[in-house]
């Protein structure tokens, strides 16, 4: 296990970039070697989109402002919004788009979502800055230890997400072009301007989706070390170590692990408090999302519906490679609320297996000062309502999924509904 942590350290750092970095980079544990470059790609795209108006200073260690970068930003904004825009506006006066063209429609509606999250994100520029320097992320990451299937499990989730999702999507879009406008190239700038909505759109909820990802996992290694403490003090209070163990060791050591138990609240109050601080700067992109892709998902499905429909009633060919595509683009945005829902809820077990363990803790023959920590711990978990709402709105939970789906189902039921009537009441 060491040689293999010793190896992919080595991969993930070339020798050439750790001389770049400060000496004392070499003694970060391995979860916070795999955030670093995660955390640098994250905000060089954010700068690239023209999202992001600040700057990593290294001499003053912190993060600014940046007024080239706001320029660049303003200029990169303003260029998408003129081009998209004005596209819109042509296709639909001149009638090139229907309300049956499900990925034209899904791609024109992220454009809303992108315009939006420029808008929200410049003006909160100044919050966002303060709120990353007030993050002490390497330093409570490296005072924890997490095991390495832990952390690449968490990387897993995160390249779903933002990789392998928009991945599929392009392929896809690829694709269908290729079969719908045979003429033209498969490597088509038509796919790449189609897209750039599409990952734009998802930038920002990616970097709370992160957050939540660095978030778990510090939690569960906090419960991990609770956990160890737990075994040891109700080890201690047994029968047979209370008579092995002189009372002044149980007292050195009770202060010992309420030493460690404090630092542990500490870090446990500063992640559950900064992770819900994050959404604020996120919270109207994910609602415009789930709006929109509650939209587009409902559309999808019933242009899927209107083409069997077509098919058995009036007869008309039914274009099954379509229909497949426009199937691959509902899959994924309800793939992405399936990971959504999923890290969210693993984040809300995790803060509640947090009070489970301190209330397992024997506290009978415990050293008093042991007693108040644990006491203090327990209260501020159980006073501390952890609940992730955008806007106060919808929960982020295991149920987001199932809410979603019965919310499609139901507009989905009402359009059929209409449909059939108009359709048997004609004939």
């Amino acid at each position: 296990m060491e040689y293999l942590k010793g190896q992919t350290t080595r991969w993930i750092l070339p020798d050439f970039l750790k001389r770049l970095l400060p000496r004392r980079f070499n003694r970060w544990k391995f979860q916070s070697k795999i955030v670093l470059p995660c955390l640098t790609i994250t905000i060089f795209l954010n700068t690239l989109y023209g999202i992001y108006w600040g700057r990593f200073s290294v001499k003053r260690q912190k993060f600014i402002f940046s007024r080239p970068v706001a320029v660049y930003s303003v200029l990169v904004g303003l260029i998408f919004a003129v081009y998209y825009v004005w596209q819109v506006y042509e296709e639909f006066t001149s009638g090139r788009i229907s309300s049956r063209d499900t990925i034209k429609i899904y791609c024109y509606m992220n454009v809303c979502i992108c315009l939006l999250n420029y808008v929200t994100q410049w003006g909160i520029t100044g919050s966002i800055i303060r709120f990353q320097n007030s993050v002490p992320l390497f330093r409570v990451s490296n005072a924890l230890d997490m095991s390495m299937m832990i952390v690449w499990r968490a990387v897993l989730d995160a390249a779903l997400k933002m990789i392998l999702c928009p991945l599929i999507v392009y392929v896809t879009l690829i694709l269908y072009q290729n079969r719908a406008h045979p003429e033209m190239e498969w490597t088509s700038k038509t796919s790449v301007k189609t897209m750039l909505p599409l990952i734009i759109s998802n930038q920002v909820n990616n970097c709370f989706f992160g957050g939540l990802v660095i978030s778990n996992l510090m939690i569960a290694a906090i419960n991990k070390r609770i956990r160890s403490i737990v075994r040891e003090v109700n080890m201690m209070q047994t029968p047979l170590q209370m008579e092995l163990q002189k009372p002044y060791y149980r007292m050195r050591r009770c202060c010992e692990l309420a030493d460690s138990l404090d630092k542990l609240a500490i870090k446990y109050a500063l992640t559950v408090s900064r992770s819900r601080g994050y959404l604020r700067f996120t919270d109207w992109s994910m609602v415009m999302s789930m709006v929109m892709n509650l939209i587009g998902i409902t559309l999808g499905f019933y242009n899927e519906y209107l083409a069997i429909a077509d098919y058995y009633i009036n007869e008309e060919p039914f274009d099954l490679y379509q229909a497949i595509v426009q199937l691959v683009f509902l899959a994924v945005p309800f793939m992405e609320l399936i990971l959504v829902s999923r890290i969210s809820s693993q984040m809300l077990q995790e803060n509640k297996k947090t009070g489970d363990l301190l209330q397992r803790i024997d506290l009978q023959y415990a050293d008093v000062r042991f007693r108040q920590v644990v006491n203090s711990f327990w209260l501020q978990v159980s006073t501390i309502e952890y609940k992730l709402m955008p806007l106060g709105l919808l929960e982020l939970n295991s149920s987001l999924v199932n809410t979603i789906f019965a919310a499609v189902t139901g507009f989905l039921l009402i359009l059929i509904q209409s449909d059939l009537t108009l359709r048997f009441s004609l004939k």
